[in-house]
């Protein structure tokens, strides 16, 4: 049967056969096989030589009818060209979607532990807007064209963010051999960034602590626990109570969440333990933190704003309590060594051949240092 092939079209099709193919009207060979179970498969039928070929474009709705229409259009531009489909490589025209998936898949996620934010940013600035283009097609002028409306929007350092995960999509399909060479050579990054500075004064932390305390459960002790242990977000949102050792007072972040790949133990001062003390547990339930039951807290941008709000504060972020803890530390005549310990930074005053000689944990050190700044927390209440 032969039907003019669209989205709705494709969505509605239904067979009482075991299995139904439908061709469309504006493509030669270009179809879509329909099943009774409801699995519809889009192929392409086509002649090399003296052989008729079927291929496989992928299945609906996983793969989008301009994709595999785009796929049939480049393996018939292929045989017009004497070159066998079956026998080329991945140099063949992907869809932006396929690219993207791709490069998530086998390159982003074993290499970055923060691959989902990677995955979203591409697929929402660059797969949204071009999903139904060859990969090939993409151009400079698009690349601009995400990169001028991030900045139109007020958003200067994501754009930057942006540049630099296209970038590296870009450079590993070049290295795949899927693309020629990549739009992206020779264009700068579109904003200038500046290191930030932001620590919290002494009033401010006084006001923050009794915004959290106000705080419903889990945003205003997770809030907290940023702020007295001096470690990142993402390893207080992931803190587990299987890692912490009451009696010992240790927080044991393991080596898949620390940034540098290794195991950090994290002692916890008498503030952090209240804040434990506080916090429910639910069962069946590891996290520390969370909104769910099952999984880390989430919704942390609007508790942020919360926060500031209800304290009367502006103009930081939840990585500025881990530069307010480790300046407060300082400020107590924390040794800058210790202070990087306990932030588990290795390219600080401790690095290079150093680092790989010096083994000693400071785990003391550490302790009497967050000691230390627990007590000015306590203070502040």
């Amino acid at each position: 049967m032969r039907k003019a092939l669209t989205d709705k079209t494709v969505a509605a099709l239904k067979t009482d056969k075991k299995s139904q193919e439908f061709r469309d009207l504006l493509l030669p060979g270009f179809g879509v096989r329909v099943y009774r179970s409801g699995r519809k498969a889009f192929t392409l039928c086509y002649r090399y030589g003296t052989s008729q070929r079927r291929m496989h474009l992928g299945n609906y709705p996983i793969t989008k009818l301009a994709d595999a229409r785009a796929k049939a259009m480049e393996t018939l531009r292929l045989v017009g060209e004497g070159i066998d489909p079956s026998k080329t490589t991945r140099k063949s025209i992907v869809s932006t979607r396929e690219a993207v998936d791709s490069f998530i898949l086998q390159y982003a996620k074993p290499r970055n532990k923060n691959w989902r934010e990677t995955s979203n940013v591409l697929k929402r600035e660059l797969v949204s807007r071009y999903a139904e283009r060859g990969i090939k097609q993409i151009d400079r002028q698009d690349v601009l064209e995400i990169l001028d409306a991030a900045i139109e929007r007020g958003a200067k350092y994501q754009a930057n963010r942006i540049h630099s995960m296209i970038r590296k999509l870009f450079n590993w399909l070049v290295e795949r051999g899927i693309v020629d060479k990549s739009p992206i050579i020779g264009l700068r990054k579109p904003s200038k960034e500046h290191s930030r500075d932001r620590v919290l004064s002494d009033e401010e932390i006084a006001l923050v602590i009794k915004a959290c305390e106000a705080e419903a459960f889990p945003f205003g002790q997770y809030t907290l626990m940023l702020l007295a242990t001096a470690q990142r977000r993402s390893e207080v949102a992931n803190m587990k109570w299987s890692q912490i050792d009451r009696e010992k007072q240790t927080w044991e972040i393991p080596s898949e969440l620390s940034k540098n790949g290794k195991p950090h133990q994290v002692p916890l001062n008498d503030f952090a333990m209240k804040l434990l003390d506080q916090i429910p547990m639910f069962a069946d339930c590891d996290f520390v933190f969370s909104t769910t039951g099952y999984s880390p807290i989430s919704g942390i941008s609007k508790m942020l704003k919360r926060i500031q709000v209800n304290s009367g504060t502006s103009g930081w972020r939840l990585h500025d309590l881990r530069r307010t803890a480790a300046s407060g530390m300082a400020r107590a005549d924390v040794a800058p060594h210790v202070v990087e310990k306990v932030l588990n930074h290795i390219s600080g005053t401790i690095s290079g051949v150093a680092a790989v000689y010096n083994r000693y944990g400071y785990d003391a050190e550490k302790r009497e240092a967050l000691n230390k700044w627990g007590k000015f927390l306590e203070q502040q209440r």
